[in-house]
This record gives C-alpha cells, structure tokens and sequence, in this order.
C-alpha cells in the first residue's frame, strides 16, 4: 500500500529535462594522509594539482564539500566552471 501512495506522489512525464548549462560540474579531490593533493579531476594539463586545487578554491570555495576519508568534490554549476577555464585560458 505504501508503495502505491509514492508511485502516485512522483510525478509522471511533467519532469523538465536539464539542459547542460544547467547541469553541476563534479570534481573530485583526493588526498594523501599527508594532506597532499592525490588526484583532482577536470585538471588543466598545464596546472599542476596543487595549483588547480588553489585556483577552485579561490574562484569556488562555497562550492566545495570536504568527505572523510581525505576526499572532497566541487560542485560547480556549469557556466561558473567554464569561466574559471575561460580565465585559466587567458
């Protein structure tokens, strides 16, 4: 009975399909129990990880989630994280 009253409160075909502008861009951050940059995603080849990660803080800082396990994500809405390769470009 439950699960009639939840398929009855979802709604059906009225879902409006993101764009890609609308769409977060996901960048994973992992360290070493140093506290030293194991990997980022997403990274400029010409930016080394400390530097990218540097560089996200700066120009998305509340974007950022810190997870345990010496991991942590950005959560960058699109058009912000194309302006910040726009700015990594020039």
């Amino acid at each position: 009975m439950a699960r009639d009253n939840l398929a009855r409160a979802l709604p059906v075909g009225d879902a409006v399909a993101p764009s890609p502008a609308m769409e977060d861009v996901l960048i994973h951050v992992r360290f070493f129990p140093s506290s030293e940059i194991n990997s980022i995603g997403e990274r400029p080849a010409h930016l080394t990880a400390d530097a990218w990660y540097k560089l996200l803080l700066e120009k998305a800082r509340p974007h950022y989630q810190t997870f345990a396990g010496g991991r942590g994500f950005f959560r960058i809405p699109r058009l912000r994280f194309e302006a910040i390769l726009k700015d990594v470009a020039a």
